[in-house]
């Protein structure tokens, strides 16, 4: 074989591939599907497939109906080098919620009194299939506190919600991304006057924008929010039309359809944006519907709502070097 065309495969072969998946929130079946449909085959229980490898972008957990089988695929396929994963919210929230507060008497995100219902509430799905504070429960948050806030390479970056460098920056000196989530840790992300509180929220429920004296919305939970997500990879957002996502089909407080946002002028979102000449980054979180499609030339949400009915769970097809485009994306079902 001539040396060149042994060099261009080598190099072929070593570049990085990796397909990112977006929030799977339970749903064990279309997460099979997604993984059979990417060319992944079951050898010996774990998923594999001969040069890619998974990035889950975190939020295994909550609302779908089949939890533990999520977590077992996941963590059998990051112990076997297969798949990689960052934590999502929904993770980070299973810590808290399981996490003693030795100043309040209760956990660090709290389990008792109106906040502590509206927390089991949202707990509910996943502590029921996995049993609270079961030898099962104690197994998975454990696990949780071991995944990474994010990961960075050469290639690419994945972080749940944002890629905010000032917050990673924060969290990093601090140590957070060393794979050992402590109580300690836990305790002080969860102090609303901790400034890694804010730098943890920032990366994994991302930045918001007021909606001023606009009527607030009914998110996901039914609960009303006066803040809209901002987009933090729009350098071209002028207006609050422009700058803020709130989920599609919401409603206003009455039950109506939510109006579409106006054209009001917003001031200097800078501290926010991702820089249009770094490397791709990959998040999710963002709760999206239907068709996915980039959201820059070098940022992407795999969030598209998997947990509802007649939605897909979305991977993207990454190989390093190559343009982000909407024709690498895949899903399951479609």
């Amino acid at each position: 074989m001539p040396s060149s065309v042994a060099s261009t495969k080598r190099k072929k072969a070593s570049l990085a591939r990796y397909d990112i998946i977006g929030d799977i929130h339970g749903e064990y079946d279309k997460l099979v599907g997604l993984l059979t449909k990417l060319g992944y085959e079951l050898q010996d229980g774990v998923y594999r497939h001969p040069e890619r490898t998974v990035i889950f972008v975190g939020d295994l957990i909550d609302r779908g109906p089949k939890q533990e089988a999520v977590y077992r695929l996941v963590r059998g396929m990051v112990e076997a080098g297969t798949a990689r994963v960052v934590m999502g919210n929904h993770e980070f929230n299973a810590i808290a919620f399981a996490t003693p507060n030795e100043v309040t008497g209760d956990m660090v995100r709290p389990r008792t009194g109106d906040l502590g219902e509206k927390n089991r509430h949202q707990h509910r799905a996943f502590t029921d299939q996995v049993g609270l504070d079961s030898g099962l429960h104690d197994e998975i948050v454990a696990w949780f506190r071991t995944l990474p806030l994010w990961i960075e390479e050469p290639e690419l970056r994945v972080v749940h919600a944002c890629w905010h460098q000032a917050s990673i920056d924060r969290l990093a000196a601090a140590g957070y991304n060393e794979g050992r989530f402590t109580p300690e840790m836990t305790f002080e992300t969860g102090d609303e006057s901790s400034p890694l509180f804010t730098a943890a929220e920032m990366i994994l429920k991302g930045p918001e924008i007021s909606l001023g004296e606009l009527p607030g919305f009914a998110d996901k939970d039914g609960h009303i929010r006066h803040n809209a997500r901002l987009r933090w990879w729009r350098h071209d957002a002028r207006t609050l039309r422009e700058a803020a996502e709130i989920p599609v089909n919401a409603v206003d407080e009455d039950g109506n359809p939510y109006p579409p946002l106006p054209e009001t002028p917003i001031g200097d979102l800078s501290e926010y944006l991702y820089d249009l000449d770094e490397r791709p980054v990959f998040f999710g979180h963002y709760w999206r519907k239907g068709a996915p499609e980039l959201d820059a030339k070098n940022a992407l949400c795999v969030d598209y709502s998997a947990v509802k009915e007649g939605e897909s769970l979305v991977a993207y097809r990454f190989t390093a070097g190559e343009d982000l485009d909407n024709e690498n994306f895949v899903r399951f079902p479609g």
